[in-house]
């Protein structure tokens, strides 16, 4: 169950983002981005460790278990899913202790083929929306 103190942060950031854009229809969900924030600042180090942590309103060094738990919370609630995904390239060096923080199916590596990297992208999108998100045709 996510905390009280890890809404609020949720809430904050959508806040200070919807105060920064246009009012011109733009839709933004900050459930949707804070998990993925706190786990990249679990695994940060120097100055991006410090600013991630500013944007999620928390401690970097509690932040992987509280993206965990709202993930966790979202998937619980009635009506609503979840889908988390991260992907690098597969020459990007990635600490594998990070990696294994992660909740299961959330990394992926890209080939760099833009035909084979899309087509399993869509094929994620499917399975983890319940084909609520389907390729283009």
């Amino acid at each position: 169950m996510a905390s009280h103190g890890t809404v609020k942060a949720v809430n904050g950031l959508a806040t200070r983002w919807a105060a920064a854009l246009p009012h011109d229809g733009t839709v933004l969900a900050a459930a949707g981005v804070w998990p993925l924030l706190g786990f990249l600042a679990d695994g940060a180090a120097g100055p991006a460790r410090q600013e991630l942590s500013d944007a999620l309103s928390i401690p970097a060094d509690g932040a992987a278990t509280a993206a965990r738990d709202l993930l966790s919370t979202l998937g619980a609630t009635r009506g609503l899913g979840t889908a988390l995904g991260l992907r690098t390239r597969s020459t990007l060096p990635v600490e594998p202790a990070w990696l294994d923080q992660l909740p299961a199916d959330v990394h992926g590596q890209l080939t760099g083929n833009p035909l084979s990297d899309q087509s399993h992208l869509d094929t994620w999108a499917a399975k983890y929306t319940q084909g609520q998100v389907t390729p283009k045709s």
